[in-house]
């Protein structure tokens, strides 16, 4: 896997190359490619609508910003994505050990993260073209009106303490904790392209927001 070194340096904040940065990546990410268990699943789900509110298998979501990022679709995959309980254990290591590799490992492991979320979408965007079908950008809870809790409903559809190792803790965070959901529409017209996760998200103060989105 080619993880982006400017996705890792956008995460720590660093805007430039600097020596110093650069050799502390180049040292993190053979430990986290070592440490990583990726695993994955994704479901596809009919979709209905109520009062103008995506509906899955009789369950209202009651997002505005989810239900506009669906508009126009009648089915919608679940994604997960993990890199499994090695990468918590060794930031954890790291914590005591160096603070400075345990930020560059969060960074390192958040840019991987997101390259692996980035590869199970295009899957997902290569079958549902073989459909003549077209996709939305994914969308998590948490981002925008769409509430946390809306993982406990990802949870109750999908197995995914036994699929992925995947758990919900009482406090709505996932356990491995470089873990991702989302959902991603699938439609019959190409109406809204994909696009980054940062051209979608409505915070634009976000310290890791992309320069270009």
């Amino acid at each position: 896997m080619n993880i982006d070194r400017n996705e890792i340096r956008r995460y720590l904040g660093v805007r430039t190359e600097t020596s110093d940065t650069d050799v502390l990546i180049e040292e993190c990410l053979p430990l986290l490619i070592e440490a990583a268990d990726q695993r994955y699943v994704t479901v596809r789900y009919p979709l209905t609508w109520q009062n103008g509110y995506p509906v899955i298998e009789d369950n209202v979501i009651e997002s505005r910003d989810l239900a506009r990022n669906l508009n126009g679709c009648d089915e919608v995959v679940i994604m997960a994505v993990t890199l499994g309980a090695g990468v918590d254990q060794l930031i954890r290591r790291y914590n005591v050990l160096s603070m400075s590799k345990a930020a560059v490992l969060q960074a390192c492991a958040a840019a991987m993260t997101e390259e692996v979320c980035d590869m199970v979408n295009e899957e997902v965007r290569q079958q549902a073209c073989k459909e003549g079908l077209y996709l939305r950008p994914r969308y998590s809870p948490g981002y925008g009106d769409c509430s946390l809790e809306v993982q406990k409903l990802i949870f109750s559809l999908i197995d995914l303490p036994h699929l992925i190792g995947l758990s919900l803790n009482d406090s709505l965070l996932m356990t491995p904790f470089k873990s991702v959901t989302a959902f991603i529409g699938i439609s019959k017209e190409n109406r809204n392209p994909q696009r980054s996760s940062c051209d979608t998200c409505s915070l634009e103060d976000c310290a890791y927001r992309r320069e270009d989105a």
